[in-house]
């Protein structure tokens, strides 16, 4: 499903997409060695998904492309706010991450 999806977008957008599933996963890996190693605990599902749009943040202020940096803050502003939606009321169906 996600792949006919996303053959459906212009490459530049699905470079793009893939830079926030990349951001997801290292937020996601950073997490478990932080409580793997650190001993630490992850009190809610939100301090992963922000600790991944924190490194959306930083990936799109290292773009060269306007439209790119653009593109990344948005899909992070995006990430966030459903996100909170989500652990406040649950989903609704106008959310989209792009």
């Amino acid at each position: 499903m996600f792949d006919s999806w996303l053959s459906n977008q212009s490459k530049k957008i699905r470079d793009l997409i893939w830079v926030g599933v990349a951001a997801v996963c290292w937020a996601i890996w950073r997490c478990r060695n932080d409580i793997i190693f650190n001993k630490s605990k992850v009190n809610s599902i939100l301090q992963v998904i922000f600790k991944g749009t924190y490194w959306l943040r930083f990936w799109a202020q290292l773009q060269r492309d306007e439209h790119a940096k653009n593109a990344l803050s948005e899909m992070r502003r995006n990430i966030e706010i459903i996100a909170i939606e989500l652990v406040k009321g649950g989903w609704k169906q106008n959310y989209h991450l792009q």
